[in-house]
């Protein structure tokens, strides 16, 4: 049970930058009122929200409005924790490595959106968004 938290304690530290600006989206979230459910689970905190799929260390923020798949219930939760495994192996660089290419695509789907008014077709087959898929056991 003492080694249980200590290294869950040694993860949080590991994985400091985005537990800190996950707790900030909770608590914002949280005031706001768009929170739907939150579980614990594979060692982390899995929150159902209206419209947002974010991991951010601890936090798996997921909604089940971006499924992609009609064979899988929770892709998108499925998504982002293979997210969270991305961010446990690299830790304090998950931000920059992971997180800005994502907000990147994101962003740039938004934006092919608007100017074709088609979805961006290729949004999950380039760095991270695959090796999220794989981490989190997504089979297409």
């Amino acid at each position: 049970m003492l080694f249980r938290w200590l290294l869950r304690c040694v993860l949080f530290a590991w994985e400091l930058p985005q537990n800190i600006v996950g707790l900030a989206t909770y608590f914002s979230l949280k005031r706001k009122g768009k929170i739907l459910k939150t579980e614990f689970g594979q060692e982390r905190l899995f929150i159902e929200t209206p419209h947002r799929g974010v991991s951010l260390g601890l936090f798996i923020f997921w909604t089940k409005r971006s499924n992609r798949f009609k064979n899988l219930a929770n892709d998108c939760k499925m998504h982002e924790f293979g997210h969270s495994i991305q961010s446990r192996i690299l830790g304090p660089l998950y931000l920059v490595i992971v997180g800005l290419p994502s907000a990147m695509r994101h962003f740039y789907s938004i934006w092919h959106i608007r100017k074709t008014g088609t979805d961006w077709n290729a949004y999950y087959a380039g760095f991270p968004e695959k090796w999220a898929d794989k981490l989190g056991g997504i089979k297409s």
